[in-house]
């Protein structure tokens, strides 16, 4: 079993950071709520998460990040760059299922 009950997709048992900062986002542990949707800056991604020491918390967000001209959120894309170290969450992200 997972820690919190989330899948970890990895063997040390613990949550990915794909599964905690979907959790934080949902939690409105981390981010702004704007017109638009959550908003999530690359500061404050680094700030949350400043237990993780390895440059994977500078490049979570962009590789995350849906591509240009593109809407549908896939399981390794949910964030659009809004601009430089600017994010919003894909609505996706909030929807059970």
């Amino acid at each position: 079993m997972s820690c919190s009950g989330y899948g970890s997709g990895n063997d040390n048992g613990k949550p990915t950071l794909k599964t905690r900062f979907l959790a934080a986002v949902r939690m409105g542990e981390l981010g702004t709520v704007c017109k638009h949707g959550v908003v999530v800056t690359l500061k404050e991604f680094r700030a949350f998460f400043s237990d993780i020491t390895s440059d994977y918390v500078n490049s979570f967000l962009p590789a995350a990040t849906i591509e240009p001209g593109r809407m549908q959120m896939t399981s390794t894309k949910y964030v659009f760059r809004a601009r430089a170290g600017v994010y919003v969450v894909h609505s996706g992200v909030f929807v059970d299922g």
